[in-house]
């Protein structure tokens, strides 16, 4: 875990994982290297280090079968289901929700899936959400 912490600040990732004896790293922000990690089935059983996890970050993870968790910065929304599936959660900085990038508000991502607590329905509707973001532009 020290040794992905400290690749994620040297590299300036967003997202690192170790699974299966592999290193998978990601610089783009937000949800979408989650749900690429996803397809390709890389968090199953992977230890992740996340710059930033809110409640939708954290559902994927969830989803997606991770062992173990570290946070730059999470969410009590991330942290409360991290929690209620029993997975190990380590992180730096506590906050009531993710801001925004326009630092107006909740993060949108993590918005959409606030009032949900079913993990499988909070996939699909992230993947709506990333879809429609993504075409919006």
């Amino acid at each position: 875990m020290e040794d992905l912490k400290k690749a994620l600040k040297k590299e300036q990732l967003t997202c690192i994982v170790s699974s299966c004896g592999h290193i998978y790293k990601e610089k783009n922000k937000g949800i979408l290297p989650l749900l690429h990690f996803i397809e390709q089935g890389v968090l199953r059983e992977g230890i992740v280090v996340d710059k930033v996890i809110g409640k939708a970050a954290a559902m994927l993870m969830i989803y997606g079968g991770v062992k173990k968790v570290h946070a730059c910065m999470i969410s009590e929304h991330a942290l409360t289901m991290f929690r209620q599936h029993h997975i190990p959660i380590s992180y730096d900085v506590l906050v009531p929700y993710i801001i925004n990038r326009s630092g107006t508000g909740m993060c949108p991502m993590e918005e959409s899936v606030l009032a949900c607590e079913d993990i499988e329905e909070a996939y699909h509707i992230l993947c709506k959400k990333a879809e429609s973001m993504k075409k919006a532009g």
